[in-house]
């Protein structure tokens, strides 16, 4: 560990640039790497390859050769994040990471696809191959460069959180295993089992596939749109409560592209406030978002009366019975409206993530007809948050 951070600083050592700025030449950094040791070995396993005519290790330097391309799409990935929002970008181009992404898990399927056909028929008609000694040395040392490159890239996108600097590690992890399965067939081979050539050619394929296909879930997830983490949203809500004048917040919601998140946050401010000091609350939330976690946040304001008491009476029933309630996860904004044509008690909640429609339903409906029974004479107006609140 303390070998790859030095060799970090050493190539691309830390300033004073912004951390998006950082991030992207450590991304690109890491792509070359792969790049120059993935050529090299490429060359070694394709010339060994056709030296012995084992379909498994042809196949292996075909995977290897993969691996560049898809160092290459690393590299595009980042540069496409490099840059900044335009018109048609209004959040910059940071998804552009998961794209990349996407297409390394693509090519992964792709030659697992292709290996499973050449090595079926190498079952088939199997060939007796001529291995010597060092060519299984060669390959072994191969394997060691390939589990460097794989904990290095690793190492990196631990450094930087990237995703597809963790895919790009498994690619690599992918090619050492590989060439594992390659390398006991070579052995196989010296010994007189030719048969096992096609069978680590398929094992090989059929690994390919099963990495892709957990990459691409990973990378179409991320295109899509993944819930915050608990640890997100917690460390959200501390830091918005420790503002002064905040009563409370809710209906968080996170939006990830790529290395930049957007945050929107609800605040409880007293509503006897004014519209002035309700502002400054509103800019130093945003401020202290943005500061402690370098998100852009956008905050919105709702006005409560905490010392109301039939404010403060609905609040600890709902606490005290409603809360326990394992479909209901927050409640929040509580508000009463009394004229002289009707008396409304509004309030919102949160409920478990996975409740189906009719679930919700049941559940509102539940929770108003208990209230309609204690206050009597109120209607009761329940507004559900969506589920990519919290």
């Amino acid at each position: 560990m303390m070998m790859f951070k030095s060799f970090t600083n050493y190539f691309v050592p830390t300033s004073k640039e912004s951390a998006q700025k950082y991030r992207i030449k450590i991304g690109v950094f890491q792509g070359w790497i792969s790049v120059c040791v993935n050529s090299i070995l490429f060359i070694f396993k394709f010339v060994i390859g056709l030296m012995v005519g084992a379909v498994s290790v042809i196949a292996d330097a075909v995977h290897t050769l993969s691996d560049v391309v898809s160092s290459g799409v690393v590299i595009w990935g980042f540069k496409q994040a490099e840059k900044p929002a335009d018109v048609e970008h209004p959040y910059g181009h940071g998804r552009a990471e998961y794209i990349a992404t996407l297409i390394i898990a693509i090519l992964l399927v792709v030659a697992g696809i292709e290996f499973i056909q050449v090595a079926i028929d190498r079952i088939q008609n199997p060939e007796r191959v001529k291995v010597e000694w060092w060519m299984v040395i060669i390959l072994l040392v191969t394997i060691i460069l390939k589990e460097i490159t794989a904990r290095y890239a690793e190492f990196l996108s631990s450094k930087i959180a990237s995703g597809t600097l963790h895919a790009d590690a498994w690619h690599h992890r992918t090619d050492a295993i590989s060439s594992l399965l390659v390398v006991g067939a070579m052995i196989a081979g010296i010994y007189g089992y030719p048969t096992v050539d096609g069978w680590a050619g398929l094992g090989v394929a059929l690994f390919l596939i099963y990495t892709g296909f957990e990459i691409a879930k990973t990378a179409v997830d991320d295109l899509i749109g993944k819930p915050p983490t608990g640890e997100e949203v917690e460390s959200i809500r501390q830091i918005v409560m420790n503002v002064d004048g905040v009563l409370g917040v809710h209906d968080i919601a996170v939006h990830s592209y790529g290395h930049d998140k957007f945050v929107s946050v609800h605040v409880e401010i007293d509503a006897n406030e004014t519209t002035a000091v309700s502002h400054d609350i509103s800019e130093e939330v945003e401020d202290q978002l943005e500061n402690t976690l370098g998100v852009k946040p956008t905050v919105h304001m709702d006005p409560v009366h905490p010392r109301d008491p039939m404010v403060q009476d609905i609040n600890s029933y709902l606490e005290e019975t409603w809360l326990k309630d394992e479909r209901i996860t927050d409640i929040h904004d509580i508000r009463v409206v009394k004229t002289e044509n009707h008396n409304v008690i509004l309030f919102g909640i949160n409920v478990k993530v996975g409740m189906i429609q009719s679930q919700i339903v049941g559940c509102c409906k539940s929770l108003e007809e208990d209230l309609k029974q204690k206050y009597s004479g109120f209607n009761i107006n329940i507004k559900v948050s969506p589920l990519h609140r919290y």
